[in-house]
């Protein structure tokens, strides 16, 4: 592991990046994990010497120690500090800023907050003093309350986030209602992580809290004393919920995205750092950032690759160019999947089904004219002629999939934005720009030819337009687990955009839709199939 510091903007960044192989693979598969397992962020803010309120003797301390016996004991990936001088309101939201472009959708944050906290007279809600903070409790200049750092938390790409604030008043932040204290065992840690979670801890409910920090005090000792392989905040609860000075609090952001069930973890680690947080380099490098790891599949044909499950962020941003209304912005779960690598030849699609309906002939050109009843019968030969289980039963126009089958299948449309994206949140996966498309029906490309992604898949934006099996419809507007759409409707779901198509259709988030029982010279479309 190699430690680095930098200073920028007047936020003071500390990068702890360790190999993908260190990321608490062993520790996850102690307990049965078997997902993807993205960087563990640790962020502290805390405050001493503020401009116009009164000091305080703790904080930064104990958030150093903090992420001392962090950075020795567990797996984290990048520190992030900001203290005294530093902490000011525009930095904590510039902080938060940065880490919503610089966070993955499969990543955990842990923030640590301990310095002032205040509490309206006439609202009784509470809000964070930065160290540029007034006094005047009518003005409130550069306070943030909590309900804008609920906010900022909740905006965070990163499936997990877990926030503990040493503050007074800091109880109003979170919904404590919770069931039964879960069963420990490999169970709960899969189910756990599988699911999204936003949770908060706060030494105290909206009450003042001592400088003296006894909440403090006990969270260092539980997390030194820690021997199981994950550490979640329900663990960390019961061992700081029996302060006597003031109430804490442990429970998940109010209004967030949190799943229940869904909890963040510690990977304990197995022997110490390689590198000291004392001796720290002054060079920094930014690591490059990792998709998440495919898993082999020896046994597979040669056209199709194995992808990981995980979590993403589907839709686009309301600032992307070219950005459409029905591109709403939500997270979605799946499960692994398998997938064609490239679209379908006419070559392929001609031995099988005895036709070639494409006007512009030829076999490494990906197959056009077929409608989507054309192609989920194709599905159905494929796996018929390989032994596999039809994933479909097609009645004349009507077809229903049997999602048990491990047959070959259209992808669902998070299926196909997912495996686009390939681990970016960028507009292609390219980055702000399209790969070089083809423009006209004579500049189609092979099918694999077009540029290929970070997980082996080509001509995800242009050549040629791919049949989903969702009907269109509008987003649910929550976050779904394996969405299929809705379960009726007149169009069926178009991605990716062809060598007709404007670049704002080449996006990943952009959606396009077609009758099913007609076919274009615009649109084909590739294999998929379930673990």
């Amino acid at each position: 592991m190699k430690s680095v510091i930098l200073s920028l903007s007047a936020v003071l960044l500390v990068l702890v990046p360790l190999g993908a192989q260190d990321r608490g693979f062993k520790s996850a598969a102690a307990v049965g994990l078997d997902t993807v397992i993205g960087k563990q962020w640790a962020v502290f803010i805390a405050i001493d010497r503020y401009q116009e309120w009164g000091p305080l003797n703790n904080p930064v301390k104990d958030a150093r120690e903090i992420r001392d016996i962090l950075v020795e004991r567990f797996f984290i990936d990048e520190v992030v500090e900001l203290y005294d001088a530093n902490a000011t309101a525009a930095n904590i939201r510039r902080l938060f800023s940065d880490l919503r472009s610089r966070t993955d959708v499969n990543d955990s944050v842990f923030v640590f907050y301990a310095g002032h906290g205040q509490t309206d007279a006439v609202t009784s809600t509470g809000s964070w003093i930065p160290v540029d903070g007034g006094r005047d409790q009518l003005a409130q200049a550069n306070w943030l309350p909590n309900i804008q750092i609920r906010n900022m938390l909740s905006a965070l790409p990163a499936k997990h986030v877990f926030l503990v604030a040493d503050a007074c008043f800091s109880g109003d932040m979170l919904d404590t209602s919770r069931g039964a204290s879960p069963e420990i065992n490999s169970e709960y840690y899969r189910r756990a992580y599988s699911r999204v979670s936003r949770q908060v801890m706060t030494s105290g409910a909206s009450e003042t809290v001592p400088d003296t920090s006894e909440f403090a005090l006990r969270l260092k000792s539980t997390l030194r004393r820690a021997e199981d392989p994950c550490v979640d905040p329900e663990y960390l609860f019961s061992n700081v919920r029996e302060v006597r000075s003031t109430q804490p609090l442990l429970g998940t952001i109010l209004g967030s995205e949190h799943q229940t069930g869904g909890s963040f973890l510690f990977f304990r680690r197995d022997g110490p750092p390689s590198v000291p947080m004392s001796s720290v380099s002054p060079v920094y490098t930014p690591a490059a950032g990792l998709p998440p790891e495919l898993p082999p599949a020896p046994s597979l044909p040669e056209d199709l690759v194995a992808i990981q499950g995980g979590s993403f962020m589907m839709g686009s941003e309301s600032s992307e160019t070219g950005r459409n209304r029905d591109e709403f912005r939500h997270r979605v779960m799946l499960d692994g999947f398998i997938m064609g690598k490239r679209e379908v030849s006419q070559l392929e699609y001609q031995t099988l089904m005895g036709t070639n309906p494409s006007r512009v002939k030829d076999d490494a050109l990906p197959v056009s004219m077929v409608s989507w009843l054309d192609a989920v019968e194709y599905c159905n030969r494929r796996s018929a002629r390989e032994g596999l289980q039809p994933a479909y039963t097609i009645n004349e126009r009507t077809v229903t999939w049997d999602k048990s089958a491990n047959g070959y299948r259209l992808p669902t449309e998070a299926e196909w934005e997912y495996a686009c994206r390939a681990g970016t949140v960028s507009p292609y996966h390219t980055g702000t720009a399209p790969p070089p498309v083809p423009s006209g029906r004579a500049a189609l490309l092979p099918a694999g030819t077009p540029v290929s992604n970070a997980w082996e898949l080509s001509g995800m934006h242009g050549n040629i337009a791919e049949w989903c099996w969702d009907w269109y419809g509008d987003y649910s507007g929550r976050s779904e687990t394996n969405p299929a759409g809705p379960a009726t409707g007149s169009k069926r779901i178009v991605r990716g955009g062809s060598w007709n198509g404007r670049a704002a259709v080449l996006r990943s988030a952009a959606r396009d839709s077609a009758a099913p029982a007609r076919g274009t010279a615009a649109i084909g479309f590739r294999v998929c199939r379930s673990n």
